[in-house]
């Protein structure tokens, strides 16, 4: 009767040294998962915001980063953000509403100083672009090129002492 209570003991000691180790492998990978997680759900939300935050200053392009535009001459890069523009679209199927976060990219940083005293004017011009435009003009890649080209023709007409080169939109939301 001992040796049955001796011979149970050990099928029992057998049986949890089986899964110990099977336990702490479980243990050990949800561990690993869990830190994998957590350092990639920190890439995302600490460090990734600052590293977009930083490469898209409005801060003037150094000069041999100037890049090619539309027309194929040397564009400035020099920046302008605008205030967002909100504006009713032109629809016969209701109201539709725009909403454009638009940036200027002046050739001079010269510029500025002018953009910035006919602001009133600039404004108006592209609110009433904005607003003449339909949903339809607006939902393809061609249109909002189009609206591109007659922003950056409609901004240049009110200045003298150098131009526009490109529009860049870092928000176009119809709703």
């Amino acid at each position: 009767m001992q040796d049955e209570k001796d011979q149970g003991k050990e099928v029992k000691e057998q049986e949890e040294k089986k899964k110990s180790p099977l336990i702490k492998i479980i243990v050990i990978v949800l561990l690993l998962a869990v830190l994998a997680g957590g350092g990639i759900a920190g890439y995302f939300l600490i460090i990734a915001p600052k590293m977009k935050s930083s490469g898209s200053s409005s801060h003037p392009a150094p000069a041999a980063a100037h890049e090619q535009g539309e027309g194929g001459a040397q564009s400035g890069g020099f920046i302008k953000p605008l205030d967002p523009f909100v504006v009713n679209l032109t629809d016969g199927q209701g109201t539709r509403y725009l909403k454009a976060v638009v940036q200027l990219e002046m050739e001079s940083e010269l510029l500025n100083g002018e953009i910035d005293n006919k602001m009133p004017q600039i404004r108006d011009e592209i609110i009433m672009l904005l607003s003449s435009k339909s949903f339809d003009d607006l939902s393809s890649t061609p249109g909002k090129r189009a609206l591109k080209r007659g922003m950056v023709d409609s901004v240049n007409k009110h200045l003298s002492t150098g131009k526009v080169v490109n529009v860049f939109f870092s928000d176009f939301v119809i709703q």
